[in-house]
């Protein structure tokens, strides 16, 4: 074989092992946390919580959200790519990844659905 033919084949299964990685990635359901057990040790890995909504704040980049469930209060950040249709009270389960802001943790959401 010469080394073009063993170029293409490189690339070939590069490329399909990234489609499998990315497919499997979506397919990961992630397992609820209680929001005491978020810590700084957490800090980049996707999360995924339920709560209460006890406050929301609009800036004009993004929402911030207080969340609290029977062990905590966590932050929820979401950038404000449409408006939020949430308000206080409301149940919601929030997937996201786990952030170090100011020395606060928080999670910046991915997705949000209410309960």
């Amino acid at each position: 074989m010469d080394e073009k033919q063993l170029l293409k084949i490189a690339l070939f299964t590069s490329l399909i092992g990234l489609i499998i990685l990315l497919i499997i990635e979506q397919k990961i359901d992630l397992t609820n946390s209680n929001i005491s057990n978020i810590t700084r040790d957490d800090i980049d890995d996707k999360v995924k919580i339920k709560g209460e909504i006890t406050r929301i704040t609009e800036t004009p980049g993004l929402y911030i959200i207080d969340v609290k469930d029977f062990t905590g209060e966590i932050k929820v950040i979401v950038f404000k790519d449409q408006p939020l249709e949430l308000k206080n009270g409301d149940i919601i389960e929030v997937e996201g990844t786990v952030a170090l802001y100011k020395d606060f943790v928080e999670i910046i959401a991915k997705r949000i659905i209410v309960l």
